[in-house]
């Protein structure tokens, strides 16, 4: 990454909600990111499925300013919650140490399948009911 590059604090973000492996329209989304190097809350994003279960977030990202130039490692917290029907689930949670594009998945893009169904666990770095595609 350029010096002046945007710096990546949530990579895009691209999945499907199921129950009982049936898409789950109308279920909503709550994206947070907590940044050690920023002073101020960054406001959650949220967006609702369609009817075939799917959603789409945004990257979340930053100026970089003069943080390209001090070397630190950084460090944020990602969260995906998932409402539907009065219950609330922990779809990812992720700790993020790099302000590049896609490294949450090792250069994948982040593609999610959250069962509703499913019980939170770890797959690889990341924790919760959805499971990278």
């Amino acid at each position: 990454m350029g010096m002046f590059d945007r710096l990546v604090l949530f990579s895009d973000v691209h999945g499907t909600v199921l129950k009982d492996g049936k898409p789950v329209a109308g279920a909503e989304l709550i994206q947070k990111v907590v940044w050690s190097d920023d002073e101020n809350e960054i406001p959650p994003q949220r967006t609702v499925t369609d009817t075939t279960g799917a959603f789409a977030f945004p990257a979340i990202t930053r100026k970089a300013g003069l943080l390209r130039l001090i070397p630190a490692q950084p460090t944020m917290l990602q969260t995906i919650l998932i409402r539907y029907q009065g219950v609330e689930y922990i779809a990812w949670q992720h700790g993020k140490n790099s302000y590049d594009a896609n490294t949450e998945l090792d250069g994948r893009p982040i593609t999610l399948v959250c069962e509703l169904t499913r019980q939170p666990d770890y797959e690889g770095k990341h924790y919760g009911i959805c499971k990278a595609d």
